[in-house]
């Protein structure tokens, strides 16, 4: 078991007065992909949005690389290390491609580590590169989404939180997504996404976790999962 890089414990909250999580843990150790999967309204968003700050638990507890973040401005979260990409690719459209990935790097403020991000970016992703004096409202869905996660790297975060990276996405780029996500875990990132393709977002995770209606339902090794008749028949549509 690798050391444990971020821990939420029983997490109840949601918005307003209206609770959509009832008890959610999760936890991801360094160096790990683990996904989380569930049909519309399990709370997975919800979960990633409490982790991040955006949303403030009720009860339970978030503790990130030994420190405890529950409620923390998101600002600062990602400060210590923490990425997050919001689902529905979200880019500066007017901004150029190498802008947007700039962007990412508002915090960092050292120019050579701004470079250096640039690099690795550029490296795991060689479209954005080919495409960097490019405006981002001109590229296709799958190129977005590629800024997107290209941009959150720009932190060199620990931790990699990603909100339904496939979504909406034509089926070639799909798959470049997941591949690349594969290439990340081999280049040492640390990576838990939120995924409506369960079959796809569980063969690629060490661990998973499957919510229904803001509760842990299953849990376990991604190939496990996958290979489970009632997660099979609950989620993967057999």
């Amino acid at each position: 078991m690798s050391k444990q890089l971020l821990t939420a414990y029983e997490l109840v909250g949601g918005y307003g007065k209206i609770d959509i999580l009832h008890g959610v843990s999760l936890s991801v150790g360094v160096g790990e992909i683990v996904s989380v999967i569930g049909p519309n309204g399990a709370g997975k968003s919800t979960a990633f949005k409490t982790i991040v700050g955006f949303l403030r638990p009720r009860s339970g507890r978030v503790v990130f690389n030994g420190e405890e973040i529950t409620g923390i401005r998101p600002d600062v979260v990602i400060q210590r290390g923490l990425a997050y990409v919001p689902q529905g690719r979200p880019v500066f459209p007017q901004m150029t491609v190498l802008e947007n990935l700039e962007m990412g790097a508002y915090t960092v403020g050292e120019p050579a580590r701004v470079a250096k991000a640039l690099e690795r970016a550029y490296e795991l992703f060689p479209i954005l590169f080919e495409r960097r004096r490019q405006k981002a409202g001109t590229m296709s869905g799958g190129e977005q989404q590629m800024l997107a996660i290209g941009r959150a790297l720009m932190t060199a975060p620990r931790l990699i939180l990603l909100d339904e990276p496939s979504l909406g996405l034509a089926p070639k780029f799909v798959t470049l997504i997941f591949d690349k996500l594969m290439e990340m875990k081999r280049a040492g990132y640390t990576l838990m996404l939120v995924e409506q393709n369960a079959a796809r977002a569980l063969a690629i995770a060490d661990r998973a976790y499957a919510l229904e209606l803001g509760r842990n339902r299953f849990e376990g090794p991604g190939t496990a999962l996958l290979a489970d008749p009632e997660v099979k028949r609950l989620y993967l549509g057999g």
